[in-house]
């Protein structure tokens, strides 16, 4: 039987998946709640890590320390960078990496390399799902880093420097620290904000909605495991 760990930033993007595990019990590890249950035949170990790449990295590790999962999901909400994307579109990763962080430094330090790639086959199976289901998705690089972009020029920077279709705060540390230990990964995202002026406001009206739409997309992953 597959073990899957989910990674949520917030309690908002995992709620749809908590609800829906059987036989659930919790265990506590550095102060973050670890759901552990199933969801039909699979078992599942669920989180919400808390916002930011530190946060992301430290209960990644302790996820796969503890738990010996064999697939990371980590599902959330982004800001849009890409121009062909809208609100509530989702993102299903190619690969992730780091605005925040030198592409020197990435390529030349450990691990030697400025992009993480996620598991060709959770993207075409999460693609395949998408497609039948007439979802608007796009498949592409992610960015994280410790900022929230809300701001025109500084989008337009980010998307020249990456041609990222999104940008987040968790899911380049996630997607490291699986690469490290060799562990398959996605990143499935929704747009809740472009990144711009309005991106504050537009947060608050579309989080939950852009929460809950990631999070039924990873559902549907498990159901076909």
């Amino acid at each position: 039987m597959k073990k899957i760990g989910i990674i949520g930033a917030m309690p908002v993007e995992i709620e749809i998946i908590k609800n829906e595990l059987e036989d659930c019990f919790v265990e506590n590890h550095g102060g973050v709640d670890y759901y552990i249950g199933k969801i039909k035949d699979v078992q599942v170990v669920l989180l919400a890590c808390g916002i930011g790449k530190v946060n992301a990295a430290i209960y990644t590790q302790i996820l796969i320390d503890q738990y010996s999962v064999d697939i990371i999901i980590n599902t959330g909400v982004a800001g849009g960078l890409s121009n062909n994307i809208k609100h509530l579109s989702l993102v299903i990763s190619k690969q992730l990496s780091y605005y925040d962080v030198r592409k020197i430094q990435m390529i030349n330090c450990f691990p030697n390399q400025e992009f993480f790639k996620a598991d060709a086959n959770l993207i075409n199976l999460a693609a395949k799902i998408s497609k039948s289901n007439n979802l608007d998705y796009h498949i592409g690089t992610i960015i994280s880093g410790e900022d929230f972009i809300s701001d025109t020029e500084r989008k337009k920077e980010l998307y020249q420097s990456y041609k990222a279709i999104c940008v987040e705060m968790e899911g380049a540390a996630i997607a490291h620290t699986a690469f490290v230990n060799k562990i398959p990964f996605l990143v499935i995202r929704c747009i809740s904000d472009l990144s711009n002026e309005a991106s504050t406001e537009d947060y608050k009206k579309f989080e939950k909605l852009a929460a809950y739409k990631s999070a039924k997309l990873v559902k549907e992953i498990i159901y076909h495991l």
